[in-house]
């Protein structure tokens, strides 16, 4: 039985606007190595993207950065033009699920002046994890320790949801996590969910 439900944010609960998201990391990413940005540098960045399992928050910490440097370039941006929510039912989901079990969020960033713009209640979940409290982004381990130490239950009794096998399915199941992808199917994650709808399905049904 699942007794606790963490999620990814970026890709998962919200979505963010490509062109503005990718200025801003071709731009940041110039300044870091001083250079132009030119299609060069944006190849020679999503080269580390990759090596980092898609995790900007990675590539800029294997730089030099500290882990809340670009946590906190994208909080300096308005979240009403940077974000969308994934399905405009999560607001209603989020809130319906948290009076069945715990919910917690898992994120590369820092999230308290972003939530509330969208709709997302703070006060619903549990505990809200940001890599600069575990120290090292996703998809490095320590926020997923962070995770089981602060569920206190078993390793497969909390279930994971992100996007990102890389950055999310494989560093939770590498811990013992049971894992979850919604909106893309993926044959590594244990469970799969269509919509967001779904997993409020799933938690019921959970819990009979």
């Amino acid at each position: 039985m699942i007794k606790h439900i963490w999620f990814d944010f970026s890709d998962t609960l919200v979505s963010v606007n490509k062109d503005s998201h990718s200025r801003l990391r071709y731009e940041t990413y110039a300044k870091v190595v001083k250079k132009p940005v030119t299609p060069e540098l944006v190849n020679e960045y999503e080269k580390l993207y990759e090596e980092n399992k898609h995790s900007n928050s990675a590539v800029f910490k294997s730089l030099g950065m500290l882990p809340g440097f670009w946590s906190g370039l994208v909080n300096a941006i308005n979240p009403k033009t940077f974000y969308n929510l994934t399905d405009p039912n999560i607001p209603e989901v989020l809130e319906q699920m948290g009076k069945v079990l715990p919910i917690s969020i898992f994120s590369n960033i820092n999230l308290g002046n972003i939530m509330p713009v969208l709709n997302i209640n703070p006060r619903w979940f549990t505990h809200i994890l940001s890599a600069s409290m575990v120290g090292n982004p996703k998809p490095a381990l320590d926020g997923f320790y962070r995770i089981i130490e602060l569920s206190a239950v078993s390793p497969d009794e909390i279930l994971y949801i992100g996007d990102n096998i890389g950055k999310d399915v494989i560093p939770a199941k590498t811990v013992g996590i049971k894992t979850g992808v919604v909106f893309a199917e993926s044959k590594e994650a244990d469970y799969f969910f269509k919509d967001f709808k779904d997993i409020l399905e799933f938690v019921k049904n959970n819990n009979k």
